[in-house]
């Protein structure tokens, strides 16, 4: 694929490119995708690139570029979920599956005033595919033993919720798209369970990151890293921008 972006970097199985899903995504070739894997803006107050109607923006391209029987599964917030299902209405509804925090933060709260202990995941079919994994619907959020540090990240997603998402909804050699990439780690679990991938990142910050966890095979302190390329200006939005 000829797919032009701000920036590219390219392992043997896949390809992230630094730019907005919403242009991206016009380039890839329809019925390519074996399954659409992400964790979409939820439009929650997390960054300046936290809109939900980037989500909604790219419905259709989404279904446009995904193979005739394939699946679409996201992570989303809770209270988006009866904003989302009505208007993905080319893709069928098939499911919900619950991801548990072992590790509740603080700063993720439910509207009682409680700590936020889940997240929710849905599940949407183009067609008729087939699962390859029989898992239970609930999950628990953890991580392979690849970690370097704690992520310490809220919008992080650990690698073995990663993974049972990956084995249920695809096969080794299958094309999973993550058209918002975050720290990357869908395209790691591709990477290291031999699926092919697409990732896109419109925050270049986030992206230098997932190129990190990417290439090295392994989860670092990504808060730490965060504060680091801030503050060593390596990376930001006006560089980006300008470039």
């Amino acid at each position: 694929m000829n797919i032009k972006a701000k920036e590219v970097f390219k392992t043997e199985l896949g390809t992230l490119y630094l730019g907005d899903a919403r242009e991206i995504l016009k380039q890839i070739p329809s019925s390519t995708v074996d399954a659409v894997i992400t964790d979409p803006p939820w439009g929650v107050g997390f960054d300046e690139y936290d809109d939900f109607k980037v989500f909604l923006d790219v419905r259709d391209e989404l279904y446009r570029v995904m193979k005739p029987d394939s699946w679409l599964v996201a992570f989303i917030a809770t209270k988006r979920l009866f904003d989302l299902v009505p208007l993905l209405k080319k893709f069928e509804y098939k499911w919900l599956i619950v991801n548990i925090n072992l590790v509740s933060s603080e700063k993720s709260r439910n509207p009682f005033g409680g700590i936020s202990n889940y997240q929710a995941i849905i599940v949407f079919s183009k067609g008729k595919p087939k699962t390859y994994l029989k898992k239970p619907d609930v999950i628990f959020s953890t991580d392979l033993p690849i970690l370097e540090e704690m992520p310490k990240d809220l919008q992080y997603k650990g690698t073995y919720t990663a993974l049972i998402l990956i084995s249920m909804f695809s096969k080794e050699g299958d094309l999973v798209l993550d058209p918002f990439a975050g720290y990357g780690s869908i395209p790691l679990v591709c990477e290291l369970f031999d699926r092919r991938w697409i990732g896109i990142e419109i925050d270049p910050i986030k992206y230098e990151i997932a190129k990190k966890i990417i290439s090295e095979k392994k989860i670092f302190n990504i808060e730490k890293m965060k504060k680091e390329l801030k503050k060593r200006g390596q990376i930001g939005l006006t560089q980006y921008m300008n470039k």
